[in-house]
């Protein structure tokens, strides 16, 4: 309730007992109009009308009592009225006022018994013999200690004894089934049905005080039972006002509670009883015959209340019987295992299935589980299942097999509070957990050769990131390759990259890397000083230039190796460099090695200092330009850092990362780029996009969201125009923060992008981990041979599947106009690459924008599907 409406249940009460303490005066017995009366039907009125006003704001289920007790509250106006005017006679007089009181009076029963059904599972038998048992009780109760005193001394006689006696036995009756019918309600009625006695109190002592009256006529009396009637009718008003409007969950399962007023209620009644005959054979006080028959009476209540409560054990019983055979068959059927076990991990219960699973022998049905588990699971296991607090609920065990491969569990469990028991969950996982290793294998390794892929030699290149010592890379390409495959065919080709890779595997050392990159294309990851790497780019050279023989047919091809040193953070680096180290070797005639020797990145780390670079401004943006693939304008920019060396040119985005992290400074760089970036941007124009890439292996995880919340702030760019780019290899070489710390930004509003998407994982997989916005291919890497027209199919396939996950697609590195047409028809969201202005500064971009049209590329004018961005 609230407070508007109590202060005006409280003015309502004040101005009643007011208008009482005015008429009571003016209104002596026997005379017309009764005042008092007149008043109390005025209050009666106003009650009723609040009533009316609250009962069609509850559910239409819960509004029958309060309707009974509104309609009450009207009946009771027009007794009040016809008896304070004359016209239904005077009080006392068994006339028309008085018979509609009857009537009255037994509204807040009728309404705490429809309260009473409320509660889950109330029973109207269970109800009525609660209630005849507290009513007889109390009613054993006022004859012994008032009724029977009074009549026998003759206070009580003449014609208005029955109605002094109905007054006088008002109270027992109203108060009993009122406090047995209220003594259980639901959770959310408990404050109304409270309420509800506090009002049947109420009108039972008003009742007793006007049995009073009409015995010992006088004012105290009677207004003190004026006074109790309003403040019963107010306390009926504030029930219906607690009433809840309940919500859907509520009105189908209610919670029942104990009302304390209503127990108290019916306690006192049942142990009054003893009591009092006790006290009236210690005092030799006479007992009424109407006592003792009431005694008898309450004597076969109360063996009846037993006996229904024997059947309802009894059915509650068999009904925990029935239902634990079910769960029994439930558990015993289920092919997943159900165990418990106690605080120090003994197992207490084991179903069948259960008992399978982990080789539980019939000798010994009750072991402890860790003596079950592999070795190396026990520790685990232990802290996992005895931990306090928070605690994984799911975990995987091994059971070692006779078979010699060890059965594979998942066990989610949770424990049964008070018990000091944990109730496990079984099931047994080994052919899905071998499917999901052959799965992740088969994802890592090449199926021709068997050897490690390209995306195996990228992250174990990631994973040594961390590791002391140096390392080089060799590229190698086999040379003559696509003669084997014009004259003996594309079978015998793969026979050949099959005794290839042997022949490599056999070269090297057993902790070196072999990878086939793809087509006749390998590479080798080893651990060593670049002298040793050259020594084995040697060896390799020699093996390769050796005859193969494939089949029948004896075939010399040659090798041409490109190697490089691998530095901290540098696994996209160093295979540029060894690419560009292959191509020199290939220049060279073919059939030799190449060492990339101009190491910039060394030489600016020795001779230059990051950050004094970013404070000097040698460190710059430059941008990519990213069309619109419908209307060629110019959506978005792609923004790289570029360092400005004096001595060594320009050092693009992965030297300059590569610097920054032998020198400490890859933090400070990162929140460099994403200032800046915003606050071009900005500057720009007020729509523009820009897209920013993450470096694999140097991303600050902790300090991305909070440097991406205060860029934005601080340039005043809405977050939506913000894209962070991030490679398979970003993930895979960052800390386990970064997810979590691109979910925050993304729900900043920032936009995710996944770059160089089809050279890892699916579209699929990373969803799964991070709710992507944009996808970018880089259409070099598409397998396409020089087929334009399969890389386009390729490329269409990747923007269609894209476009089911609301995901857009960018085509970069798009390098000739006609390839930069065919993929706008294809549907591309945007394109990007040599075909457009790539490499600019910002007052380039600027200038671009404030061209008429702003397009870079002409409009699209054939039919394609819808691309915005």
């Amino acid at each position: 309730m609230n407070a508007p409406g109590l202060r005006s249940l409280v003015l309502t009460a004040l101005a009643g007992l007011a208008g009482l303490a005015v008429a009571v005066p003016f209104s002596p017995e026997g005379s017309f109009p009764q005042w008092d009366n007149l008043v109390l039907a005025a209050v009666a009125l106003v009650c009723a009308w609040r009533v009316s006003r609250r009962v069609p704001e509850l559910a239409v289920d819960d509004r029958r009592p309060w309707q009974v007790l509104g309609t009450s509250a009207l009946v009771f106006a027009l007794a009040s009225f016809l008896t304070g005017t004359g016209l239904g006679g005077s009080f006392g007089d068994l006339a028309a006022g008085d018979a509609l009181l009857v009537l009255t009076v037994l509204g807040p029963t009728v309404a705490c018994a429809l309260l009473a059904v409320r509660s889950h599972g109330t029973r109207w038998p269970v109800l009525a013999l609660d209630g005849l048992a507290v009513t007889v009780a109390l009613l054993v109760l006022t004859d012994v200690l008032v009724l029977h005193r009074a009549v026998s001394s003759g206070a009580v006689a003449g014609p208005r004894q029955p109605l002094v006696l109905a007054y006088g036995l008002y109270p027992a009756i109203a108060v009993g089934l009122a406090g047995a019918l209220c003594t259980v309600s639901t959770v959310a009625l408990r404050r109304s049905a409270t309420a509800m006695l506090v009002m049947t109190t109420l009108l039972g002592l008003s009742s007793g005080l006007l049995a009073i009256v009409m015995v010992r006529p006088g004012q105290l009396f009677e207004s003190a039972a004026d006074v109790a009637t309003v403040l019963a009718m107010v306390a009926g008003v504030v029930a219906v006002e607690l009433a809840p409007t309940r919500t859907h969950e509520e009105r189908t399962t209610p919670a029942s509670a104990i009302n304390v007023v209503g127990l108290v209620i019916t306690i006192g009644a049942l142990f009054g009883v003893p009591v009092t005959l006790v006290a009236t054979l210690l005092l030799d006080m006479p007992l009424p015959a109407s006592a003792t028959a009431g005694c008898a009476v309450l004597i076969v209540l109360l063996l009846a209340r037993m006996l229904d409560r024997i059947r309802a054990s009894g059915r509650i019983r068999e009904d925990l019987l029935r239902s634990e055979e079910d769960f029994r068959g439930l558990v015993e059927a289920s092919s997943d295992g159900v165990a418990i076990v106690d605080g120090e991990l003994r197992l207490e219960f084991t179903s069948p299935a259960a008992r399978t699973l982990l080789g539980v022998l019939d000798t010994d049905p009750h072991p402890v589980l860790l003596d079950l588990l592999h070795e190396e699971d026990r520790p685990r296991v232990r802290l996992e299942l005895t931990a306090v607090g928070e605690v994984s609920p799911s975990l995987h065990l091994r059971v070692p097999n006779a078979d010699g491969e060890p059965r594979e569990l998942e066990v989610t469990h949770h424990e049964r509070p008070g018990s000091g028991r944990r109730v496990l969950h079984l099931r047994d996982v080994t052919t899905r957990r071998r499917r999901e290793r052959e799965l992740e294998r088969m994802a890592f390794t090449d199926h021709l050769t068997r050897l490690p892929n390209r995306a195996m030699l990228f992250q174990e290149m990631a994973a040594l990131s961390a590791v002391a010592g140096e390392r080089c890379l060799l590229v190698l390409d086999l040379d003559g390759f696509k003669a084997v495959n014009d004259s003996a065919g594309h079978e015998s080709g793969d026979l050949l990259l099959v005794e290839v890779a042997r022949r490599l595997q056999g070269l090297l050392r057993a902790d070196d890397l072999v990878a086939r990159l793809g087509g006749d294309e390998f590479a080798v990851l080893m651990a060593g000083a670049e002298e040793a790497a050259v020594e084995a780019a040697q060896r390799v050279v020699d093996v390769l230039a050796q005859p193969f023989r494939v089949g029948a047919r004896i075939f010399s091809v040659g090798a041409s190796v490109g190697l490089c040193r691998v530095h901290p953070g540098g696994g996209q680096l160093a295979f540029r460099q060894a690419d560009t180290a292959l191509r020199s070797a290939k220049q060279a005639g073919k059939g030799c090695w190449r060492v990339h020797t101009e190491d910039r990145v060394a030489l600016a780390a020795a001779t230059s200092d990051v950050a004094a670079a970013l404070a000097d401004g040698e460190v710059q943006l430059r941008f990519d330009l990213i069309a619109n693939g419908d209307t060629g304008i110019l959506a978005a920019v792609h923004a790289h850092p570029v360092w400005v060396h004096g001595e060594l040119g320009v050092l693009p985005a992965p030297e300059l990362w590569a610097a920054a992290e032998r020198q400490g400074k890859t933090a400070a760089l990162q929140h460099w780029l994403l200032t800046q970036a915003c606050a071009d941007v900005v500057e720009m124009d007020d729509d523009l996009l820009v897209a920013v890439d993450l470096p694999a292996g140097l991303v600050h995880a902790d300090e991305l969201p909070g440097e991406v919340t205060a860029a934005l702030a601080s340039a005043g760019m809405a977050p939506r125009r913000l894209t962070l780019f991030f490679t398979e290899e970003v993930l895979q070489t960052s800390s386990a923060a970064l997810i979590p710390a691109l979910h925050t930004v993304h729900e900043a509003g920032v936009q995710l992008g996944l770059d160089d998407y089809g050279m890892g994982s699916s579209l699929w997989s990373q969803l799964g981990r991070l709710p992507l916005d944009v996808v970018m291919v880089d259409v070099r890497n598409l397998p396409s041979r020089g087929d334009s027209r399969r890389t386009l199919q390729v490329l269409g396939a990747i923007a269609s599947s894209a476009r089911m996950f609301e995901v857009a697609t960018v085509a970069k590195e798009v390098a000739t106009t006609e390839m930069l047409v065919e993929l706008r028809t294809q549907g591309m969201v945007a394109v990007c690459g040599p075909a457009l202005p790539t490499g600019l500064i910002a007052p380039q971009v600027a200038a671009l924008l404030r061209h008429p049209s702003s397009a870079v590329v002409a409009p699209i004018t054939v039919p394609r599907p819808r691309a915005e961005v």
